[in-house]
């Protein structure tokens, strides 16, 4: 028999269905050299998938028992995927994440997944073995397995042995990024990761013919879920690189786009604004994006104005604006919530003055703020939005928490019973099941609208407002600011009452040290004008400095710990930091 997404009865089946009925199509293809797009292109088929997987398998089941945590500690690449279908063959559960890094919080970060899952074993590629040894020596973790998959002699296809699977097998735990507290391990059921990919494909109009590209993590559930399994587990292709040679390049991704015939590629704002900063008009006079058919917008607030500066730049090239596809989704919900393709995208002009007492009203007197829409919501996830304290669903227009419900979204966090109350949330009218996102939304003429961390929502004065419109702002305002800022909230006192009182962060690029103090000045009238409210610090920062997770959101909670413990060391500050007080507010 053969299935599809919706009748599948685990992933395993599907690829092995793959191998079996096309063996000699191309699976994956890995730039090794960004800048040869064709002679620097590794091409594996999905029988030689097969067999990486089946060795990979074999060498764990000879070592492990089912039910094993394997962290995968790779760069993008073959031997990822290797071991992410190996974990599946082999009945383990795969914890990816990203390379430890030379940061100590990064390498902190990856030692508190690996403590979170008890993983039995970590897997590499072998280019990157020294340096993952290294720091599970120094992170004191004694009697795991730590090896490299992919070289000779790592594993017997011959040995591996099948394990039952089921939809309600573990696929994955999925650590989430930690933009505002420690990183949890999102259980992934093979169930819930069918159930997202077919409604994903069918609602952005992802047909199987189509090839997929890009550089995203695959350790993210973006990367994994629209880079790689949406392609593989349809019989399909993808193209990858790693994330460095894009960040070093962007233009890379845009020739890969144009050699290899690839017309799906998703990535958050950031990476759009940065093709259009640093891609000349003489290279898109080089490029054909005519083949561009989803171009998906997610992870981040999607940002308007990087839309159309995207689409003006590289429609000479063939680019349609209507290929963008505006998302919404979380690890909790297994990557995808809401979202098409197919159409201009949905812009509503929102009263500032209104959003800051929950109404989500389009124009009327004073400032407005453009907002994208997300699309419509999943046919496999049910939306509400509600409430957060009362717990009442709210009427469409109104700002709430958003709640979801639905075959997409997973049971809970790896050993966390205190997390458990999040994912079966019920409404003060006795609907039950839901998902606590901890995002703000709206509803809003069957599209949904989103508006930030429900956490990072500052109150002062008794008006709610919303870091990423402060940042967005300032950013229109002041070009001479970098990308990336975060705006958030420390205790304060005005007038003997506790109040917020407003920080404002930002990364600047080359301006001269005369310009700083100016500028400062500046960013507050903006804030003060544009908000109705005082900010109590500006600091500017070098360029890297804002904390961010793994796929580019901003960490306003981490910054405002490093702020309030004196360890952020901005080039400048005013007040200085012997000097501020939080009364400014």
């Amino acid at each position: 028999m053969l299935y599809d997404l919706e009748d599948a009865p685990d992933l395993v089946t599907l690829m092995r269905q793959h191998a079996a009925t096309r063996p000699g199509a191309e699976a994956l293809v890995f730039l090794a050299d960004p800048d040869d797009v064709y002679g620097g292109a590794v091409r594996c088929t999905f029988e030689e998938l097969d067999r990486q997987a089946r060795a990979c398998a074999a060498w764990l089941q000879e070592r492990l028992p089912e039910g094993s945590r394997v962290l995968l500690l790779h760069p993008n690449g073959i031997e990822w995927v290797a071991a992410y279908f190996g974990c599946l063959y082999a009945g383990m559960i795969a914890v990816p994440a990203p390379q430890p890094g030379r940061q100590r919080h990064q390498r902190s970060r990856i030692a508190t997944v690996a403590g979170s899952a008890d993983a039995a074993a970590v897997l590499t590629d072998a280019a990157d073995l020294p340096e993952v040894l290294k720091w599970a020596e120094e992170t004191g973790l004694d009697g795991v397995l730590v090896a490299a998959n992919g070289t000779p002699g790592f594993g017997d296809p011959q040995a591996w042995r099948p394990v039952p699977l089921t939809r309600d097998t573990i696929a994955l735990l999925q650590y989430t990024s930690g933009s505002t507290g420690d990183p949890k391990g999102v259980v992934v059921r093979h169930g819930n990761m069918l159930h997202n990919l077919d409604a994903l494909t069918a609602d952005v109009g992802w047909t199987a013919s189509l090839r997929v590209g890009g550089w995203l993590p695959l350790y993210h559930d973006m990367g994994l879920v629209t880079m790689l399994l949406a392609a593989i587990l349809r019989g399909g292709t993808t193209v990858m690189m790693t994330p460095s040679a894009f960040i070093r390049s962007p233009v890379r991704w845009l020739r890969a786009m144009d050699a290899h015939g690839i017309n799906v590629a998703f990535a958050p704002s950031f990476a759009y604004d940065l093709c259009v900063n640093r891609i000349s008009d003489e290279e898109v006079a080089s490029l054909d994006l005519s083949g561009w058919r989803i171009a998906g917008n997610a992870s981040e607030p999607v940002d308007r104005t990087v839309l159309d500066r995207f689409a003006a730049k590289f429609a000479p090239a063939g680019f349609r604006a209507e290929s963008f596809a505006p998302a919404y989704g979380l690890a909790e919900a297994t990557a995808y919530v809401s979202g098409t393709s197919g159409r201009s995208a949905v812009v509503r002009r929102i009263n500032i003055g209104q959003l800051a007492e929950g109404r989500f009203a389009e124009g009327g007197p004073g400032e407005t703020r453009d907002v994208v829409s997300c699309g419509p919501p999943t046919r496999a996830c049910e939306i509400r939005v509600v409430d957060p304290a009362s717990r009442e669903p709210v009427e469409d227009g109104r700002l709430g928490e958003i709640w979801l419900r639905g075959p997409v979204v997973c049971d809970g966090y790896w050993r966390r019973d205190d997390q458990a109350h999040l994912f079966d949330a019920t409404t003060a009218g006795g609907e039950g099941g839901f998902l606590r996102t901890g995002d703000l939304g709206a509803m809003y003429e069957g599209e949904l609208y989103v508006q930030g961390r429900l956490k990072d929502m500052l109150i002062v004065h008794g008006r709610n407002l919303y870091p990423h419109d402060m940042e967005q702002e300032l950013r229109i305002h002041h070009p001479e600011l970098g990308r990336v800022g975060a705006v958030f909230a420390v205790p304060g006192e005005a007038d003997g009452v506790a109040t917020q009182a407003v920080v404002v962060t930002h990364e600047i690029g080359k301006l001269p040290p005369e310009r700083w103090s100016s500028l400062a000045g500046e960013l507050r009238l903006t804030v003060t004008r544009e908000f109705g409210v005082r900010v109590a610090v500006v600091a500017l920062l070098r360029p890297g400095t804002v904390r961010r997770t793994t796929s580019g959101k901003v960490q306003r909670a981490a910054m405002s710990e490093l702020f309030r413990t004196g360890r952020l060391s901005p080039i400048f500050q005013d007040p200085p930091a012997d000097d501020r007080s939080p009364s400014m507010a």
